[in-house]
């Protein structure tokens, strides 16, 4: 499955967090709904520079408003916890699945959803449903691997550009060294 030769997904070590929690049934729906991204277009997106407002104005309100994200997303934690019970630490993501230890031990084959915490500030997170495909020992800690089954496609292109972006800053740190 995680054959290089077929791999359509570039796949990148990290260190970011998450939330999971068992399946009852595989076609069960996601309780994860993250808001649509900033900047979208379409019905209802909205430009405050379009209002015709001085750009102090514009720069401060963009301020406000990505504190207020951070403060909701750290009140919503609370309820991250419960809705999401088993705690994880990906060591290894891609836009197929990804890698992770876990606070609780899991079955083989298991279904899951994920929510991964991709960045604190800004507030970024994806989440997906899929199903646990291997479990390895590794210095006394059990990383299992996970397949992606499904993900709604500003999910996926949200894990996909930080891996782009992961992989642009580690090409830049390499430039210096």
């Amino acid at each position: 499955m995680y054959d290089t030769e077929k791999r359509t997904y570039l796949r990148i070590p990290t260190r970011i967090s998450g939330h999971g929690r068992l399946l009852g049934d595989p076609s069960e729906q996601p309780v994860f709904r993250d808001a649509p991204l900033a900047g979208l277009t379409g019905p209802g997106a909205f430009d405050a520079r379009d209002a015709s407002i001085p750009e102090s104005l514009y720069t401060l309100l963009s301020s406000l408003n990505a504190k207020l994200d951070l403060l909701i997303g750290m009140l919503g934690k609370d309820q991250m916890s419960s809705d999401f019970p088993v705690d994880l630490s990906v060591v290894e993501i891609s836009g197929a699945g990804l890698r992770f230890s876990a606070s609780a031990a899991l079955p083989m084959d298991a279904d899951m959803e994920v929510v991964l915490m991709l960045s604190q500030f800004p507030l970024r997170m994806a989440g997906a449903m899929g199903k646990i495909i291997r479990a390895e020992d590794c210095d006394g800690k059990t990383i299992y691997a996970l397949d992606f089954t499904r993900i709604r496609e500003r999910d996926l292109e949200t894990i996909v550009q930080f891996v782009f972006q992961s992989q642009r800053d580690e090409i830049r740190g390499k430039k210096w060294d």
